[in-house]
């Protein structure tokens, strides 16, 4: 029950001071990110205290989210330079969750991203032609359909 009450107490905090900051005029182009990233506090302190993953995963995938944006709007970096960053993001929390719960999932999906990171890298720095690339992008979804097939197979034979 203390709990409760102090996340509550944190949570009209944050809030208080986030609307504080949508008055500077600083804040005003990062206000989007800088919502990430309170939201993103809200959810890892709810999930240091409640020990739950779903919360670790969001609030660590809207922390960096959030932190890159503003890294994103300080440098006035261009989105179609960056985009693969965005999808690292989401295996990075992947990455995360592994560390901490040990749920091998996570560590497959924080692979499947990295190799999806790295195909659209070596597409865009122009290592392949497109044709190439779509046949990489072929053989990386077989490979994952194949390998989601063979779990499922495993999972549902009876004795």
């Amino acid at each position: 029950m203390k709990e409760n009450i102090l996340l509550k107490i944190v949570d009209v905090c944050l809030l208080g001071f986030y609307v504080f900051l949508m008055f500077t005029p600083a804040f005003q182009k990062i206000w989007f990110s800088t919502a990430l990233v309170f939201v993103a506090v809200m959810l890892l302190l709810r999930s240091a205290f409640f020990v739950q993953d779903s919360k670790l995963w969001l609030g660590s995938f809207l922390m960096i989210c959030g932190v890159f944006g503003v890294y994103q709007q300080f440098y006035g970096i261009n989105m179609s330079i960056i985009y693969p960053i965005y999808i690292f993001i989401f295996g990075l929390a992947s990455l995360i969750v592994f560390a901490i719960f040990r749920q091998n999932i996570h560590l497959k999906v924080f692979v499947i991203c990295s190799l999806e990171v790295l195909l659209l890298g070596i597409y865009k720095f122009a290592y392949v032609n497109l044709w190439e690339f779509v046949f990489l992008q072929v053989a990386l979804l077989l490979f994952v359909l194949s390998n989601l097939a063979k779990r499922a197979n495993i999972n549902t034979r009876s004795n």
